[in-house]
């Protein structure tokens, strides 16, 4: 389970159609495109909900084994469904690549929303909202978001948008998380590439 959610992205999600069921082999030659590494690494599209299924034994281990329940999945009680796995990336996908109305945050923060109702297990459509909370002076629902975030990166250990390192995530989870408690934001958009410098 470690190393899927390690690994897996958008790139399997086209070279490996249908997994863990059987798939009939593409040629290379006929499917240049996604053949191509790492592709846009996008989430993956599927492979969370048949992690979530793969969890839930873990739930009912007995305790005198020992062995601890992965927090993931609500300590992997929580199942989540593929096609609310797929509703959740297709959400959060037009919000990275800024497919929505641009004039206003609204279409933006709404699809976001959605995308963690879908599926509330990863932190990163979180941490957009916390960033469109922040820029509206949200600073209680900015905290709210970047903590949950936060406590779900510490859950999983591996980043869901593989497009940063989890370190990178975790870091800026946590710079939106202190700009909402110091209830400070940049106005400007050259104040945002200074987030990360430590005051001195």
């Amino acid at each position: 389970m470690a190393d899927l959610a390690e690994q897996w992205h958008s790139w399997q999600d086209e070279i490996f159609p249908g997994f863990p069921g059987p798939s009939k082999p593409r040629r290379v030659a006929d499917h240049w495109a996604a053949a191509l590494w790492p592709g846009p690494l996008k989430p993956t599209a599927g492979m969370l909900s048949m992690l979530s299924r793969l969890a839930q034994p873990l739930a009912e281990m007995p305790p005198d084994w020992g062995i601890p329940v992965p927090p993931i999945f609500a300590r992997c009680t929580a199942r989540l469904d593929p096609a609310e796995e797929l509703a959740a990336v297709t959400l959060y996908w037009q919000a990275v690549t800024r497919a929505l109305p641009v004039a206003s945050p609204d279409a933006t923060r709404r699809a976001l929303e959605a995308a963690v109702t879908h599926n509330p297990h990863v932190a990163e459509p979180r941490l957009m909202l916390a960033q469109l909370a922040l820029g509206a002076e949200q600073w209680e629902e900015a905290a709210r978001q970047a903590g949950a975030a936060l406590a779900l990166l510490g859950d999983w250990g591996v980043a869901w948008d593989k497009r940063i390192a989890w370190s990178g995530w975790v870091a800026w989870a946590r710079i939106l998380q202190q700009s909402a408690e110091k209830r400070r934001w940049p106005e400007m958009l050259p104040g945002l590439n200074g987030l990360g410098l430590v005051e001195g």
